[in-house]
């Protein structure tokens, strides 16, 4: 009797202990799953696209995150809410966000740039606005400026208060004021005006053209001041940026976004 009790001992013993491994490696393994707040409509860094976040955006964070053992997931909302969440300490993190000073003292940023952009300052072909390399902040204050609801444009127009600004809910709706004749120009980025004007021809084709850049800079994911993992999150995101960058995963999926499809 003693033996088999002993016996019985050492097998629920064993199930607990096999139960608590089991159990210990489910929570590490969701504990190291996040989730991130993307763009819903800025193709071809975010959007959703057949039901998914899709996007070159998507996948440099994906693989980045990947490198150092993390799994992403994602969701989508406009950018102002994406920010709102973020800030509110609601969500992690959102992307994909300047680090600027109307951003930077309201969040936590990493360090390795998930990718660099340009704004560029576009106009109607029949403005009377001569193209120029680079249009000077400055030269902005006698115009009506079309900026895009939530989004920034780098610390030297944020802090300038003179510049007119007429807001859009979305990009496109932005280069659509501009054809109205609601804004003198339109600050869109170079990539998502080309991604526009190639689904939207028949509105966009030889109306609008690209006159200047405003800024080049780079793009983050901005995370929230308010949950206590953030850092972790963005000194992991840092270490995986520089490891794809490295290892050649970076280029591989630069090559890939190089022409999106519609």
């Amino acid at each position: 009797m003693r033996v088999a009790s002993i016996k019985n001992f050492r097998l629920r013993f064993t199930k607990a202990l096999v139960y608590c491994l089991v159990s210990l490696c489910y929570v590490v393994s969701h504990a190291e799953t996040i989730t991130l707040v993307g763009e819903d409509s800025w193709y071809p860094y975010s959007a959703v696209k057949d039901g998914q976040n899709r996007g070159f955006a998507v996948d440099v964070i994906r693989a980045a995150y990947a490198a150092v053992k993390i799994d992403v997931k994602f969701i989508a909302t406009p950018y102002s809410r994406c920010l709102m969440l973020v800030q509110s300490g609601q969500e992690l993190g959102c992307f994909d966000s300047l680090k600027d000073a109307k951003l930077e003292p309201d969040f936590i940023f990493h360090k390795e740039p998930i990718f660099k952009a340009s704004v560029g300052i576009y106009a109607r072909t029949d403005s009377p606005q001569t193209r120029v390399s680079k249009i000077n902040v400055q030269e902005l204050h006698k115009y009506v400026i079309g900026v895009t609801h939530g989004y920034t444009y780098g610390t030297a127009f944020e802090s300038d208060t003179r510049i007119v600004r007429e807001p859009a809910p979305s990009d496109l709706s932005n280069l659509r004021k501009l054809l109205l004749g609601r804004s003198d120009y339109s600050l869109i980025y170079t990539r998502i005006a080309d991604y526009l004007n190639s689904i939207h021809p028949e509105e966009f084709k030889g109306k609008i053209q690209q006159v200047g850049i405003l800024v080049e800079d780079s793009l983050y994911v901005s995370f929230s001041k308010r949950r206590p993992e953030s850092s972790r999150y963005a000194n992991a995101l840092d270490q995986g940026l520089r490891l794809i960058k490295a290892n050649g995963v970076y280029a591989v999926i630069e090559k890939k976004w190089a022409r999106p499809e519609h």
